[in-house]
């Protein structure tokens, strides 16, 4: 979805004292949480939005989206992991709360933003958005706003004071993990798909297209980075990759259109099963079990289904059935974010601040969610790694789903190691692929 939509708010003009150019690689200064009865020392803190007994944050979504989104439930996800924290008395003998949730309309996020810097008197803010066209504004505040997104956006890259449930993307890098699926389904003639509509999704079509050069475990012999954004029909598309034998196809689309594309694909019965950008949504699966046969997924974060399941998953399925919430992808994401607030909070002590928040959290060399995500090295990874390639992170991994009978079934990994990890697409031939869990010891 964020290839769909980001390079629309792409571009920003006014003050971008928020922006940071690197100049080093890293602090590498150690940091650790508090602990024990710290957590609950309670002492005055001089900061907007929190008094003696509560820490106020503000959330900025795109419940309203014409996308079709679930965005909102990023909202659920948050409160759950809050409900999970005031369960326990807090932190620092205050209960999280969030006193603002704003509806952005997906194309509003700037204006939005700005009313809530000037009305909510936030100590944080969260958002989950395909168009973050706020994102200097969080960052123009003095001190700057903590932020904790779902990070599909481009805006995140070079803002210090952001934090995603990923490191800042790269939309158009070569990459190793594709080519490397291809290879270990036998797949040896591939497809590609992205709207015209849009730079990111171009340039994601593009880079998909060139991986598979650098890396030709599978020739591309089809290729289109023109389709029109919710395209009804794409017969002629799937007609050209039938005739050209494609048996994978890798888009650049949002779910409606992926949906449209398999419809297509069922109707002209051809062998071709896609790779779906955004498609962990076990509903949306249920639903279309049919069309979607055989078709891949890689979740940001390690799902559900991969076994033996992580203690950070059973805790969110706790607090979301408790709380009465949605479980979908966004409500995983809202949960990841607000653990990380709790996080950089616990890494700050006592006397934290808004400076003092952001600046702890990015001395964390290794921000993993408990295993849910790849690690995250918040002393560089805020950085464009197209433009700045040395503030890559040290892992390119993917949590690989497949959908039989309109289920997810795990696929590419090994017994208590979710992750599947490839090169960074610096080196020469395509790496071996290696098993990873970034979970806790015990």
């Amino acid at each position: 979805m964020a290839l769909l939509v980001a390079a629309c708010g792409n571009s920003k003009s006014g003050n971008q004292n928020a922006l940071v150019t690197p100049t080093t690689g890293g602090n590498t200064t150690s940091v650790t949480e508090v602990s024990g009865a710290d957590l609950q020392k309670n002492v005055p803190v001089s900061a907007q939005g929190v008094t003696n007994s509560e820490i106020h944050v503000a959330v900025i979504t795109s419940k309203t989206n014409l996308l079709q989104g679930h965005y909102g439930e990023f909202a659920e996800g948050i409160q759950a992991y809050f409900d999970y924290i005031n369960s326990q008395g807090g932190i620092y003998g205050r209960k999280l709360k969030i006193t603002s949730n704003r509806d952005d309309q997906m194309l509003n996020n700037e204006q939005q933003v700005k009313a809530s810097l000037a009305q909510d008197n936030a100590f944080a803010t969260f958002v989950a958005t395909p168009l973050f066209s706020g994102a200097v504004d969080l960052g123009n505040t003095n001190p700057p706003m903590p932020t904790f997104i779902w990070n599909i956006n481009p805006e995140m890259a070079g803002h210090s004071n952001i934090f995603g449930t990923e490191a800042a993307l790269c939309f158009n890098c070569i990459g190793q993990g594709l080519p490397a699926m291809a290879k270990s389904q036998g797949f040896t003639k591939v497809a590609v798909l992205g709207y015209g509509s849009t730079a990111s999704s171009k340039d994601c079509a593009t880079s998909t297209r060139d991986s598979f050069t650098k890396y030709p475990t599978a020739k591309v012999v089809f290729f289109d980075n023109n389709i029109q954004f919710a395209q009804a029909d794409l017969s002629s598309q799937v007609s050209a990759m039938k005739d050209a034998g494609a048996q994978f196809v890798m888009t650049c689309i949002d779910q409606k259109e992926a949906l449209v594309l398999a419809k297509e694909i069922a109707k002209e019965h051809a062998n071709i099963v896609q790779n779906l950008p955004n498609g962990y949504d076990a509903q949306f699966v249920h639903d279309n079990a049919a069309v979607l046969e055989g078709s891949f997924i890689e979740p940001r974060y390690v799902p559900f289904e991969k076994q033996p399941q992580l203690p950070e998953l059973k805790l969110v399925q706790q607090w979301v059935a408790q709380g009465g919430y949605t479980m979908r992808e966004l409500t995983v994401s809202g949960w990841i974010a607000a653990l990380q607030f709790v996080h950089a909070l616990k890494l700050a002590g006592p006397n934290f601040s808004q400076k003092g928040i952001i600046d702890a959290l990015n001395m964390d060399t290794n921000f993993t969610a408990n295993g849910l995500l790849v690690p995250i090295d918040w002393t560089k990874q805020h950085f464009d790694p197209k433009k700045y390639p040395q503030y890559k992170g040290k892992w390119n991994c993917s949590s690989v789903l497949k959908i039989h009978n309109g289920q997810f079934v795990p696929v590419l990994d090994q017994p208590g190691k979710p992750w599947v990890c490839v090169g960074d697409g610096t080196e020469p031939t395509l790496a071996t692929p290696t098993y990873q869990s970034f979970a806790p010891a015990g």
